[in-house]
């Protein structure tokens, strides 16, 4: 009516220098900050494999030479969880368990997941990984792997 509608039309499909300012900032922080924690992180040494909150026995060094492979098989009625670890040659022999288990590999300082037996995946799908801190996680088996291990500082923190 007052020709207030044409006026909000045309700066509709205007791009300022502000806005591409702004967008252009908003990336250069994103990337900044994605270099400062890739520039942190590091390298773990070994890998720690925990059960419904409890940590299994024995660590997963993770400079081996050869790929190893590891098969966990959980019963579900006595919550009993086994972990077996196989050679590239072994593993080609195995054959994988009627029952609820997950299979992952270390090879080349990392670890990746290979198969589960969980319905949803999510752990499969997850990539591989290497630096400390980094984890997968499968739900559904009450799984956990975690890198940990990695260089660390001498000092913790200083009072005076």
């Amino acid at each position: 009516m007052f020709g207030y509608d044409k006026i909000d039309a045309d700066k509709k499909h205007r791009i300022r220098k502000a806005d591409i300012c702004f967008v252009l900032a908003i990336l250069a922080v994103a990337l900044v900050s994605f270099l400062i924690i890739k520039l942190q992180s590091t390298k773990g040494s070994y890998a720690e494999v925990s059960y419904d909150g409890e940590a299994m026995s024995g660590q997963i060094l993770l400079g081996q030479p050869e790929p190893v492979y590891y098969l966990l098989t959980y019963e579900k009625l006595d919550k009993d969880i086994s972990m077996q670890e196989f050679s590239e040659k072994e593993w080609e022999s195995v054959s994988l368990p009627d029952t609820e288990y997950n299979v992952f590999i270390c090879s080349n300082n990392e670890i990746r997941m290979l198969q589960s037996s969980c319905p949803d995946k999510i752990c499969v799908n997850h990539s591989a990984i290497s630096n400390t801190g980094e984890n997968i996680i499968c739900l559904p088996h009450k799984l956990v792997i975690e890198i940990k291990g990695g260089k660390e500082n001498d000092l913790d923190g200083v009072a005076y």
